[in-house]
């Protein structure tokens, strides 16, 4: 989409620098409309459809952006298409928050201001961005909605392989048949979409380190 027909919504309680992004858009051509302060006059403006796309500054000073966000996409694609903009990149905990939202489209305020742009247009046009500064961390919070799809007991046996026991160690600590371990490991995997039962063992790690 070009910029010139594209009106962005800026979600910013920080006057400073919302005046700051205001200018820069218009400078480079878009539209801009400036949302409420307010947290929940925010998130009922987010809901409604009557922008191209809305910028949400995460991190807020009157609530939560992160909470703000979420609830302005708990129903679904009805609203305004969001752009989340964060300054977190350490610690990593408020950028995977982020992520987990699952906005169409997220960047760094540290990055280029071309990257921001690319963003917007991308949204605006129904398409998807992601910063490229964050995509790893994208792709490994993906990872951990499929490990959340794990039974307890498919994890239970996938953690036991991160700790080194084989498969019929397992079935002696679990009580189970080595064919019922085998059973767990292979339904795992295709939950995970892993080739292997090592990749599978992986995910888990990673996940659990994050938690």
């Amino acid at each position: 989409m070009e910029a010139s027909r594209c009106e962005v919504l800026i979600v910013d309680d920080h006057q400073a620098a919302r005046r700051g992004m205001e200018l820069l858009l218009r400078e480079a051509g878009f539209g801009v409309v400036v949302g409420p302060d307010n947290p929940d006059q925010a998130v009922t403006e987010l809901r409604k459809a009557g922008h191209d796309v809305a910028l949400v500054e995460l991190r807020r000073h009157r609530g939560d952006g992160v909470a703000l966000a979420r609830a302005a996409l708990e129903d679904g694609d009805g609203g305004t298409p969001l752009v989340l903009c964060t300054g977190y990149a350490s610690p990593r905990r408020p950028l995977v928050a982020a992520a987990r939202l699952r906005a169409p489209g997220l960047v760094l305020t540290s990055s280029p201001v071309a990257t921001l742009l690319e963003a917007l247009r991308a949204v605006a046009g129904g398409g998807r961005f992601v910063d490229p500064c964050v995509t790893p961390l994208v792709a490994e919070t993906a990872a951990a909605r499929r490990v959340a799809q794990l039974s307890p007991r498919e994890r239970e046996v996938l953690e036991l392989l991160v700790d080194g026991y084989q498969g019929p160690e397992i079935a002696a600590q679990l009580f189970l048949s080595l064919e019922t371990v085998r059973t767990h490991i292979r339904n795992a995997v295709g939950k995970l979409g892993a080739r292997t039962r090592v990749q599978a063992a992986a995910m888990v790690a990673c996940e659990r380190e994050e938690s």
